[in-house]
């Protein structure tokens, strides 16, 4: 075995071994044909684009899609509902911005008295940007849309764009503390976005949804911003009782409301699987399980042990309750995943 085959079989290890079982030594001959006439004086080694091509054929056969070992497809439904449920999410969260946009421009009421000054002056390029951010909702929207529409690219290039308009203000990126805690609390939409591209891959099977599961955030958001709306009309009553709020309003941010949702669908999926037996899957709890750690680690950033006043001290405590409702969900899930999981595919060794 010459020095360039030995590597280019050490690359083809990140592959299953199953399916290197049946391709490994037509993936090896192609390989050394395409190297040509190399000697091991050469120190001859794999191109860095064959290696990116196998790792994204290990990444592709390990979310499987039409075709799969039942295990890799379980692994890839899995992955592409975690990329349905956090485009979902942020579909509906884009509702609320969207809606909160709209009305600082005065449409549903009168605008506040610094709206230019938020937008930015008339005519600048900081005026346009600030705009497109505030419509970048539609694009969450669109994106979710597309998804359930069966059709992955526009989805993905919606994404790139919207994630372009969500980080990036007019004024460039400084990467101080403020920005750093927004990136670790967008954590499940990074995990999302990185599910979308991963999981609806080439082979992964096209499901058209019903235009009515396009609509769902739509409502979904519609309803969260009139419930949002009518608890801030009763926040600077003077009979408001800010001990009692407290006890609300870390469930109200993007990061609590993500793990308010996540909790009632793990508990949701927990009770259908002992009712419904078509539930019993593993890619709902295992999709699940994966959405708790990006979600668990935005909550860490909510936790403020510094506090000295009551109040504060009440939104850490119920933050930390957030995150050991979480750790308990977590292992819950995956015992649930790891109960109906399909066992791994056989590999026949060769024969001698």
């Amino acid at each position: 075995m010459s020095l360039l085959e030995d590597r280019y079989r050490y690359v083809l290890r990140l592959l299953p071994a199953s399916y290197r079982a049946g391709r490994e030594e037509e993936m090896v001959s192609a390989f050394l044909e395409g190297a040509g006439d190399l000697s091991d004086a050469d120190n001859p080694r794999p191109r860095w684009s064959e290696i990116a091509s196998v790792a994204a054929l290990s990444v592709r056969v390990r979310l499987g899609g039409t075709g799969a070992t039942p295990r890799f497809f379980a692994w890839g439904e899995a992955v592409r509902l975690v990329a349905v449920l956090g485009l979902f999410f942020q579909a509906m969260m884009g509702c609320v911005w969207l809606g909160d946009f709209l009305r600082s421009l005065g449409l549903f009421g009168s605008p506040p008295v610094d709206y230019q000054t938020i937008l930015g002056a008339a005519g600048s390029g900081e005026r346009l940007w600030n705009i497109a951010r505030g419509l970048g909702g539609l694009l969450w929207i669109a994106a979710f849309a597309s998804l359930v529409r069966a059709r992955p690219r526009a989805a993905k290039t919606l994404t790139l764009l919207a994630l372009a308009l969500y980080y990036f203000p007019a004024n460039g990126l400084s990467w101080g503390s403020g920005e750093w805690i927004t990136i670790v609390q967008s954590l499940p939409l990074m995990v999302s976005v990185l599910a979308l591209s991963a999981g609806f891959h080439r082979d992964a099977p096209r499901v058209r949804r019903p235009p009515w599961v396009a609509a769902l955030p739509v409502g979904a958001g519609v309803v969260l911003y009139a419930a949002l709306d009518l608890l801030s009309r009763f926040v600077p009553a003077p009979t408001v009782n800010l001990w009692t709020w407290s006890w609300l309003w870390p469930w109200l941010d993007p990061s609590g409301l993500a793990c308010l949702a996540l909790l009632a669908a793990s508990v949701t999926c927990a009770v259908m699987r002992l009712r419904v037996p078509a539930w019993r899957t593993p890619s709902l709890p295992l999709a699940l399980a994966i959405l708790v750690v990006p979600v668990a680690l935005a909550r860490v950033s909510g936790l403020t042990f510094q506090a000295v006043d009551p109040i504060s001290q009440i939104m850490t405590a119920v933050t930390a309750g957030q995150l050991v409702a979480l750790l308990l969900c977590g292992p819950a899930l995956v015992v649930l995943a790891v109960r109906t999981m399909p066992a791994l595919p056989r590999v026949t060794p060769p024969a001698p």
